[in-house]
């Protein structure tokens, strides 16, 4: 199938000024043989972001919240402010490299594929797996104790091993991370847009498994790539941030799998961030130590969040 080469580019920003500028660039750069519609949605950021576009890139559309509305919400914005078929979802801290707006496109020839990914590397070159297997209650523990990758089951790993393969696209992928993900728009009105309830994290997951549920593929390829640096929007509040990941991977197995795989998930994962954590205070590996005590906090505390939040919601009905 001829696909036609336009794609809109919708870019949420939260304090991110100067990686924004640099986003922006990148994607006037891979305009060559692809018409380019670039749609910026800031959520209330106060680092001068909105000013410097309208400074270094007066022509380009801005959507200004008044309050940070979320990445999915955000998101939904700028797709409706958009008009082409195909649209991409990029991370203000992300920077595409040459050709990669082409190798997405490509993937769009399959009229099966909703979506698009490709290779996602960070500022020092190394590569950022991007292509996963969707959550259950305990593949991502098992990842974590380090028995995942030794297993090829969906079920007990939660990386897709897209370096496998010969071949250059992989549409046997469950789900692309939306630092860079190209959207079938008609794929889209079918299934709707992203859920607004993931305020951050799992929104990209949870949009994929509703087009693979449709009948849609989702699809990695190997030809093109982007530069992510990954949290840039995050990093002054890490704890609240990784309280608001754990929860949002409660939210999808609620949604997708049930009450009981949320307890399974919350059990397994507690159990081996413990013993995570006491190996490396007998190791002597106390910096480790300190991350691992950190992520088990942040778990518990979104345990009790979601718990509250669910308890509420049934008393409610």
């Amino acid at each position: 199938m001829a696909v036609k080469r336009e794609i809109s580019v919708i870019v949420v920003s939260y304090n991110t000024r100067e990686l924004l500028l640099e986003c922006i660039a990148s994607v006037l750069e891979n305009r060559k043989s692809v018409e380019v519609e670039i749609v910026i949605i800031d959520n209330a950021s106060t680092d001068g972001s909105v000013e410097a576009v309208r400074g270094f890139f007066p022509e380009l559309s801005i959507l200004e919240n008044g309050s940070n509305l979320g990445f999915a919400a955000a998101c939904n914005q700028g797709i409706r402010a958009s008009r082409y078929e195909f649209i991409l979802l990029l991370n203000s801290d992300a920077r595409l490299l040459p050709g990669a707006l082409e190798a997405l496109l490509d993937c769009m020839a399959n009229e099966r594929c909703a979506a698009a990914g490709c290779r996602v590397l960070s500022r020092n070159g190394g590569e950022s797996m991007v292509a996963m297997n969707f959550l259950t209650p305990f593949n991502q523990a098992l990842e974590l104790a380090g028995v995942g990758k030794l297993l090829g089951s969906k079920a007990v790993r939660r990386t897709h091993p897209v370096e496998s393969g010969d071949e250059p696209v992989d549409c046997s992928v469950d789900w692309i991370e939306a630092s860079c993900l190209l959207l079938r728009r008609s794929a889209l009105n079918e299934t709707g847009f992203l859920d607004e309830r993931f305020f951050m994290y799992s929104e990209d997951e949870d949009l994929c498994f509703r087009l693979r549920a449709n009948g849609g593929q989702v699809c990695f390829t190997k030809s093109g790539s982007v530069i992510h640096q990954g949290g840039a929007s995050a990093e002054k509040d890490r704890t609240r941030m990784l309280v608001q990941f754990y929860l949002s991977q409660m939210r999808f197995l609620q949604k997708h799998r049930g009450s009981l795989s949320v307890e399974a998930f919350a059990l397994a994962n507690q159990a081996v961030l413990a013993l995570k954590r006491i190996h490396r205070v007998l190791t002597g590996r106390s910096v480790e130590s300190k991350n691992l005590a950190a992520r088990l906090e942040a778990l518990q505390a979104a345990i009790r969040l979601f718990r509250e939040a669910r308890d509420l919601e049934r008393s409610s009905v």
